[in-house]
This record gives structure tokens, C-alpha cells and sequence, in this order.
């Protein structure tokens, strides 16, 4: 490499760098925000420090690899693919896709600047850095369903009678909930970090690898399922003296350490012969690419930081504006629904003299704070109603729920952006994404109707007459509110 293109390396290396920072800067310290609220993403601060190790010191290879330059288009085309992934998930409030983008950038960008021979002998360090990204939460119903289901195998195994209801289980000396944080995820996230690592310390050949860490990750969810049983169990045969409060989580950590201990001593039988673990020369952290793919690398970033500039987020007022509703109803007292909707522009929650219940609420395709589609936004009061029905049609869906008392309620719900019906929530979020991202200024909605009682023929009746009453409700609205803008 020439002085010349050395020099020019070194200039764009500065630029990506600073680009890179901000773009991601705020992407970067949401993640630390995460880590530091949860337990669960806790381990993720010692990640940085473990592939900064491994970085300088790590295995020798058996053949030195030479991979041709030619690759260094798949980092490049992997940094373009990310850069429209964040600006997506940006646009839609998934945190989760921001964050995947933002360490996988950077990843690419390591993969570019070093050049493909030298980012094939750092190929751990680097691809550690994926745990980073507080990922998981999203399976937490999955693991709570099947940490329930292998329970009540389990108890009915050793002829303990239980009756499940949804996430909660019913035995004779009382009533059980599987809740989130039984749902084994801290666990399961922090095994596949660990078993990572030993994997490869005590493995060469990948197959072997990814195999163990899939191992560890199956084994981690069959141990809380266990963990969960014996819980159970044990409050079961002691009238629940025992295996609730504090010894709570202290059998759950103790069984925990020991089935990793179990994990690793079983992957150490399988170990290969152990490499040497050498010290890196400055070489192998030398600029082996072309000024060209850095120049692109650049571009990249650049573009999609000037396009996310141009992008504009709606500012709330500080007061809440009410949606027009029916004039047959009136401002609600006192009701058990629960649906809740925060930060929202707009919101209105009225009732009519039958009972029947009305809300809606507005939404930005994207705004400061809020969003439509949030944890925080719920059609019930998720501690008082369970799910018994679902009925989805194309324009609106139906929920029967029932509480542990065995109280009733139907929902008939939908979600409208720009004048177009929506139920599924992720077609939602694709929708207000792409408005927005397309600079459309139109906003987004959720109706909602709810009666007391089953889904009977006539509440059906009921709630898709008043459905059509709040929509033709809203139109109105929507043409006094393009009226008033017109003025």
C-alpha cells in the first residue's frame, strides 16, 4: 500500500468514524440505558471488554487464512441492507432493529477497515460483538407457554392434579402464575453468551460450536421448565412453607449454577485439542483495504444520516385534545375495561346510556414521546382480564375476555392510518414506518367498542353498530380538522 493511499485510508477511516458516531450515538446509549435497568442484559458491559481480549490475544490458526480482497463486498452491501434496517426501525420505534443496525454496523465497518485476511483471524472478537444487543424480550410469552406446559407434564407425572388456565396453574394447595420473570429468558441470554465463549475456547472446528451454544440454549429452557416444577413441588408437599419469597430465586440461581456447571463439564468431554492463544502484531491491525470501499463505506453512512436529518418528529402539546365521539355518549365514570393508550395527541373515552363503551385515540406516525403501538398500550386491563376468544376479521377483531372471577367483556377494536383499517399490529408499525418515512404527514388511530358480557349474537350486534357509529364519527372529524387546515 502506498503512502499516498495509506494517508487517504486514515482520512476516510476518520470520517466513517465520526459519521458512524453520529448516527448512533443516541442508538448506543439506549443500549446502555437497557443494560443498566435489567438484570437480564446486566452480563452485556463485560462484552466490550472480553472482545477487546481476544482482539489482541487469540487462537492461533491451524492454516494461515488468506481470503481474496473481492469479499469486501459483502460488508459493503451488509452496511447498505443495515443502514435502511435502522432508518426502518427508527421510523417504527423498534428499538430492537435500531440496535441490531448499530452493532452490526459496526461490525461491517470493522470487517471494511481491516481488510478480509485480518478480520478472518479476528473473527470472534468480532462477531461476539452481536452480544451487545439486548435482544430476547420478545420471546418471553414463547418461554412462558413452554416453561407452563413442561410444569404441568411434570406434575402430572408425579400425579400432582393442576389445571391450567392460560399462564396460570391451579393444584390443590393453591394458584400458580408463570410469570415474566419465570419465564427463564435471563438465563437462557446469559448461558448463550457464556457457552459462546467456551465454545470457542474449547472447540475449533465451528460446526462444533454453534452446536454446543444450541445445546446450552435447549438445555437452558428445559432447566427452567424443571426449575419451575420443582417450585411447585416443593410449595406442594410443604403447604407452600418453602419454595416461595426469598428462596425463590435463591433455588432458582442455585439450580441454575449447577446445571451450567453440568453443561460444561459434559461440552469439556467433546473438547478439541487446546490452541495457543498468541498476541497479535501490529500488522494484524493494520488498514488493509482500498481507498475505494472506504470512500463507499462513507457515502453510505453519510447518505443515511443526512436523510434521517431530514426527517421530522411531531412535538406534542403539553394538554391532550379530545376526539370528537357520539353525541349519545358521554364522558365514562367509572368502568372495569382498562384500556389505556399514553401519550397519545388526541383521546377520547365516552359511554352511552346502554352501557356500551367508546374510545379512540390519535397517534403520529412518529412522534418525540408516545407511540400507537407500544407495551405501554393495552386494550384491557391485562392484570384483571384474560384472553378466552380471539375472532380477527379484515377490517376490525373481536376479543372475548374473562377475569378470575369470571367476569365477561367483548372488545371490537381496529387500528386506521390515513383512512385505511388495519388489525394485525406489525402491519401497523410497517404502515406508520413507510408514511413517515415517505414524509407523509397523515396520523393513526385506534377505535375501540366494549360491552359487559359474553360475545353473544346480540353484543355482536350491539358492537358493530356502535363500531359504525364511532367511524362515522371520526369521518366527520377528519373533514373538519382538512377543513380547518385548508383555512
Amino acid at each position: 500500500m502506498t503512502p499516498l493511499n495509506r494517508q487517504l485510508n486514515i482520512l476516510f477511516v476518520a470520517v466513517i468514524g465520526l459519521a458512524y458516531v453520529v448516527l448512533y450515538s443516541s442508538t448506543w446509549l439506549d443500549m446502555e440505558r437497557v443494560w443498566r435497568s435489567s438484570a437480564t442484559y446486566n452480563h452485556c458491559y463485560l462484552i466490550l471488554p472480553i472482545c477487546l481480549y481476544f482482539f489482541y490475544r487469540a487462537k492461533t490458526p491451524l492454516i494461515t487464512p488468506s481470503v481474496p480482497g473481492s469479499w469486501l463486498w459483502l460488508p459493503a452491501l451488509g452496511l447498505i441492507l443495515l443502514q435502511l434496517i435502522w432508518l426502518f426501525g427508527y421510523a417504527a420505534d423498534i428499538a430492537l432493529l435500531m440496535h441490531i443496525a448499530a452493532v452490526m454496523s459496526l461490525q461491517a465497518l470493522l470487517w471494511l477497515v481491516l481488510g478480509s485476511t485480518n478480520s478472518r483471524l479476528h473473527w470472534f472478537a468480532i462477531t461476539y460483538l452481536i452480544f451487545l444487543v439486548p435482544f430476547g424480550e420478545e420471546l418471553s410469552p414463547f418461554l412462558q407457554n413452554i416453561t407452563a406446559d413442561l410444569t404441568v407434564v411434570m406434575l402430572q407425572t408425579v400425579s400432582i392434579p393442576v389445571y391450567r388456565e392460560g399462564l396460570y396453574l391451579a393444584t390443590p394447595v393453591g394458584l400458580f402464575e408463570v410469570a415474566e420473570a419465570c419465564s427463564g429468558l435471563r438465563f437462557l441470554i446469559a448461558s448463550l453468551a457464556i457457552s459462546a465463549l467456551f465454545a470457542y475456547l474449547h472447540y475449533n472446528k465451528i460446526w462444533k460450536q454453534i452446536s454446543f451454544v444450541v445445546f446450552m440454549a435447549l438445555l437452558s429452557v428445559l432447566a427452567n421448565g424443571v426449575r419451575a416444577f420443582m417450585l411447585v413441588y416443593i410449595g406442594e408437599k410443604t403447604d407452600m412453607r418453602f419454595g416461595f419469597g426469598a428462596d425463590h430465586y435463591l433455588y432458582g440461581w442455585i439450580f441454575f449454577g449447577l446445571v451450567l456447571m453440568a453443561g460444561f463439564w459434559l461440552g469439556a468431554k467433546f473438547s478439541d485439542p487446546v490452541q495457543k492463544l498468541e498476541r497479535r502484531s501490529k500488522q494484524h491491525f493494520s488498514l488493509q483495504t482500498k481507498p475505494a470501499m472506504l470512500i463507499l463505506a462513507t457515502a453510505i453512512v453519510a447518505m443515511t444520516l443526512s436523510y434521517r436529518l431530514s426527517l421530522n418528529v411531531i412535538t406534542e402539546s403539553a394538554t391532550v385534545e379530545n376526539l370528537a365521539m357520539p353525541l349519545t355518549s358521554e364522558p365514562v365514570e367509572k368502568s372495569n375495561w382498562g384500556i389505556n393508550f399514553v401519550d397519545s395527541l388526541a383521546q377520547s373515552h365516552t359511554q352511552d346510556t346502554a352501557g356500551t363503551e367508546y374510545f379512540a385515540a390519535r397517534y403520529g406516525n412518529k412522534q418525540q414521546n408516545g407511540e400507537l403501538i407500544n407495551w405501554q398500550n393495552n386494550l384491557f386491563d391485562k392484570q384483571r382480564w384474560q384472553i378466552q376468544k380471539r375472532i380477527t376479521g379484515t377490517d376490525s377483531a373481536i376479543l372475548q375476555l374473562r377475569s378470575l372471577t369470571n367476569e365477561q367483556r367483548t372488545v371490537l377494536y381496529w387500528y386506521q392510518i390515513d383512512e385505511q383499517r388495519v388489525v394485525p399490529e406489525l402491519e401497523v408499525k410497517v404502515r406508520q414506518a413507510l408514511s413517515y418515512l415517505a414524509d407523509d404527514q397523515s396520523t393513526a388511530y385506534i377505535f375501540a367498542v366494549s360491552v359487559n358480557g359474553k360475545a353473544s349474537e346480540q353484543n355482536l350486534a350491539v358492537l358493530q353498530q356502535a363500531a359504525a357509529l364511532l367511524s362515522q364519527t371520526h369521518t366527520g372529524t377528519d373533514q373538519a380538522v382538512d377543513g380547518d387546515q385548508d383555512d
